[in-house]
């Protein structure tokens, strides 16, 4: 009985916080791209209803790229109110407007808000935590406050993966109306229709494993189940959406057409986000309304998400599949604004939460519960007398390493905590860095306002606090951590690949000239990085390198997009990337193949024998013997890579990709030496430095290489 009303007190706290700050964002937050076209299609809408002409809810033609179902909604909500005009009809690329008639603009934001607190109680339902989560991301505070079509999709979405769930799969109500919520939710706003695809795949897994072969019957079963539930869906999905009541098929193409168009019109185009952009709006708060959202921890919500996946798929397979289908239809849809992340931000809350369980509250319950031995050190004159004559060899090596690692960091870290630049360069370098860092510390001064992109013009250095770290730790630097981490995946794969590649053709038997062959592919590694890089920038030049002088490519227009990855590499970052991708396997593949060729020496050859009596083919031996038992060989080896990697900064200086294809250590060399924000630079860092101990210690912690190898 206690459980239970402390769970609904969770619960109600949940909800309220989630009202609170809506309510606020509804006050408080400017009018936004948008809202005077959905505010204006409501007013016609409800100015048609006042009339009764249901005519013209069905042929309103403006604004059909989305359907109609949320404007509906608000028309209703403003239907009470005095009747308006119609607005005038703007073009997406119309600036936004600077005022919105009352009190109708206020309602439909009320309504939206209303929406958006009913989605974080379905949630909090689940968890409360997760309730929590959704309640304060700011991205969805900020889109479900305002006049946006969000809300309902975000609010229906949740409701069929809820009912779905409920429903155990099994022909009820609670699956009637999981097909009904998706049905609202496709006739809310397209994009939101991946949760549909999360349910199927769930829905399909979970036959495949409880249904036995041979039983057609049970399959048939299941599959009518499915089919009844999409045919639901569809038929609430028509029901909704008025405007397919005269012609369904042709609207729904015209407006799925118009859908698509938009999103590679040259409107989208110009704004130039890169096809990563999605994941970078996940790990920052919103940037653009200071003051008005009192929490702002998205950054780690994000990062509790991405922990805890694997935790959410064993226990609710559904919402993992929704979070991961969700990122991939961002990733691949040209369309970045921020506000299509919504589609995923509920279960990434509730995968956040397993995260949250799984590497912070798990395991600080359990050094708490954990029995406390001491046992005291048994010291002897044998170990003092040893340490006596250790001393003498170990203390220059200490001091050294003093100077030459840790007072650098020491002073980059005092320099994070001040305003130092360019124009207090002498007073810094006089201690001034010293003097303030040890002021602030101590509270004889109070910290001044630093902020990363308005650099100090004074001739003194300040003491600033923490502030930049805190930052860059809460989203100003999200774009380019984003980067940074899917650069050290996406490089560190292509070395390996290759690598291990060519350490399996080498390793064949019958290879002749294994030396000469090894020897040519270690010659990139021979290369300084820098010399590399410059000879791959002549390589890839738009005007003189190897690749622009191909005629095959330049002089024919049956490779137009061969022609632009050639001359426009420079402007556009997903050509920039493969470029710098294929620079940096390149270089760094000798040394991952020469890894895979001294962990090949070691497997025992018994272990292939016993493959190969048991039948095994090549592509079975090597996913079932060799990679498993090569695998804790390769670790170090990768991870040394994804130092490299992390860090990489001569490639990226010679080619000079456009931004944000940038690495965390080039951008503090741009921000030390073309702005010389010194103290930036330093909290950049800083920030790196953590950022890179953090995926080490995950990347030790999911490969278990501290485990080390058995068979050796």
């Amino acid at each position: 009985m206690k459980s239970k009303i402390l769970f609904l007190a969770s619960v109600l706290f949940v909800v309220a916080v989630a009202a609170g700050l809506r309510w606020r964002a509804v006050e408080l937050l400017p009018i936004d791209y948008d809202e005077d076209d959905y505010l204006g299609a409501a007013i016609h809408y409800a100015n048609a209803i006042r009339a009764g002409d249901v005519e013209e809810i069905i042929d309103y033609e403006f604004n059909f790229e989305h359907p109609p179902l949320i404007k509906l909604a608000y028309g209703l909500a403003i239907l009470p109110y005095p009747e308006l005009p119609p607005m005038a009809e703007k073009s997406a690329s119309a600036p936004i407007a600077e005022s919105l008639p009352e009190p109708h603009f206020h309602i439909a934001r009320t309504q939206s808000a209303l929406f958006s607190t009913l989605q974080v109680l379905v949630l909090a339902l689940l968890n409360p935590l997760s309730g929590l989560f959704l309640a304060i991301n700011t991205w969805q505070i900020k889109y479900t406050s305002q006049i946006m079509l969000e809300a309902l999709p975000s609010l229906t979405s949740l409701l069929a993966v809820y009912f779905y769930a409920k429903s155990n799969r099994k022909w009820n109500y609670w699956l009637l109306l999981s097909s009904i919520s998706f049905g609202l939710t496709v006739a809310a706003k397209y994009p939101y229709a991946i949760v549909g695809i999360a349910i199927l795949m769930d829905w399909w897994m979970f036959v495949k494993a409880k249904v036995e072969p041979g039983r057609p019957r049970l399959n048939t079963i299941w599959l009518k189940h499915i089919l009844l539930w999409g045919m639901l869906a569809v038929l609430a999905f028509i029901i909704a959406n008025p405007r397919l009541w005269a012609d369904p098929v042709s609207r729904l193409i015209q407006t799925l057409q118009f859908h698509w168009g938009y999103a590679h019109s040259e409107h989208v185009q110009q704004v130039g986000y890169p096809p990563w952009q999605p994941l970078a709006w996940l790990f920052r708060s919103v940037p653009w309304h200071p003051g008005i959202f009192l929490v702002s921890i998205d950054f780690f919500i994000t990062i509790l998400a991405f922990l805890g996946f694997r935790r959410t798929w064993e226990k609710q397979r559904v919402f993992a599949l929704w979070l991961l289908i969700a990122i991939v239809f961002l990733l691949l849809w040209s369309t970045k604004w921020p506000q299509y992340i919504l589609i995923l931000t509920a279960p990434l809350s509730l995968s956040a939460v397993e995260g949250f369980q799984g590497w912070i509250w798990e395991p600080i319950r359990g050094l708490l519960t954990r029995p406390i031995r001491i046992n005291k050190p048994e010291w002897s004159k044998r170990t003092f007398s040893g340490l006596r004559a250790a001393l003498p060899w170990l203390l220059p090596g200490a001091i050294v390493l003093g100077l030459i690692a840790a007072y650098p960091m020491l002073f980059q870290t005092a320099m994070a905590l001040t305003d130092f630049s360019a124009t207090a360069i002498k007073d810094g370098l006089n201690g001034g860095v010293w003097r303030e860092a040890w002021l602030g510390l101590t509270g004889q001064v109070e910290p001044v306002i630093a902020n990363i992109f308005n650099p100090s013009l004074s001739r003194q250095v300040h003491y600033a606090g923490p502030s930049l770290l805190v930052q860059l730790i809460s989203g100003a630097a999200a774009e380019l951590l984003v980067f940074s981490c899917m650069w050290t995946g996406l490089a560190v794969l292509a070395q390996t690949t290759l690598g291990l590649a060519a350490a399996l053709i080498l390793g064949r038997v019958g290879v002749r000239f294994k030396g000469w062959w090894q020897a040519i592919y270690i010659l990139p590694w021979a290369i300084p990085e820098f010399v590399g890089a410059l000879i791959w920038a002549q390589v890839f030049d738009p005007r003189f390198g190897w690749f622009s002088q191909g005629r095959t490519w330049t002089e024919t227009a049956d490779y137009p997009g061969a022609v632009n990855f050639v001359t426009g590499w420079q402007d556009n970052p997903s050509y920039a990337l493969v470029v710098l991708l294929i620079t940096a396997t390149w270089y760094g593949f000798p040394f991952m193949m020469l890894a895979a060729t001294a962990g090949l020496k070691m497997i025992p050859v018994e272990v292939y024998d016993a493959a190969a009596i048991d039948g095994a083919g090549a592509w079975s031996t090597f996913q079932l013997v060799t990679w498993p038992m090569l695998m804790p060989l390769l670790v170090p080896a990768i991870i040394i890579r994804s130092i490299f990697s992390f860090n990489q900064f001569y490639i990226f200086y010679v080619l000079n990709p456009p931004y944000p294809v940038a690495t965390l250590s080039i951008t503090s060399f741009f921000f030390f030496d073309q702005l010389g924000q010194y103290g930036v630079s330093a909290a950049i860092n800083l920030f790196t430095v953590l950022a890179l101990v953090v995926l080490i210690w995950w990347f030790n912690r999911w490969s278990k290489a501290a485990e080390g190898v058995t068979y050796a």
